[in-house]
């Protein structure tokens, strides 16, 4: 791991919060460059990688359910675990963003094969007319996207929030995955006390369970 950001938290709770936000920015812009260099052949393999690994967590094994985002371009490629999930018939919720009240919906989709349209930030979502929307309750298992995270199960996302406010909603039995690039996975990132962590991370070299989660 490379830690090529050191953050020093502040006193006041003010500056404690700009130069959190100051920090997440720079790192969130680093990641960004790194994740568009990628070719589509290299992005396939560590996509093919990760899947393979988080297979192997007993986490996922176990789970009934699985909570996944339909990846974009640069993100991890998500379809290998949600076609393995169907194929061990657990069920398949992706998020949806509801812009008015500025929170993650859990949708049920039966197959990769029903029709979908693209939402806010680009993001494919199940169609007006396709949609179940269930209970944040159902999830047993959340693979979480991110743009970094560390050690310690700290996760840096988009800047929404939508994560963290539907983390708050979910059962506390319900196990938190977040999936990455090697290089998203730092020594150490800033976050707040607004931030929820994840339990593991996986990436295509390893699979970690994060400390002090």
């Amino acid at each position: 791991m490379n830690l090529f950001f050191r953050w020093e938290p502040a006193m006041e709770p003010m500056v404690y919060s700009e130069s959190v936000a100051r920090a997440k920015t720079a790192i969130r812009e680093t990641i960004t460059r790194k994740r568009e260099v990628l070719g589509d052949v290299e992005r396939n393999e560590k996509s093919l990688s990760i899947a393979q690994r988080l297979f192997d967590l007993d986490a996922f094994k176990e789970s009934k359910s699985v909570f996944i985002f339909l990846s974009l371009p640069d993100e991890v490629q998500t379809e290998a675990v949600i076609e393995e999930s169907f194929r061990l018939g657990k069920e398949v919720f992706v998020p949806l963003i509801n812009v008015r009240g500025g929170c993650l919906q859990v949708a049920r989709i039966p197959s990769l094969d029903i029709k979908f349209v693209v939402g806010k930030h680009g993001i494919r979502e199940p169609a007006p007319e396709v949609r179940e929307i269930v209970s944040p309750s159902r999830i047993d298992l959340v693979v979480a996207p991110g743009l970094a995270f560390d050690v310690r199960g700290n996760r840096i996302g988009y800047g929404g929030g939508y994560y963290d406010k539907l983390l708050k909603e979910i059962s506390r039995d319900s196990i938190r995955v977040g999936i990455g690039y090697d290089f998203q996975l730092l020594d150490l990132v800033p976050h707040s006390d607004f931030d929820e962590p994840v339990q593991f991370v996986v990436t295509e070299t390893q699979l970690l369970r994060c400390r002090n989660v």
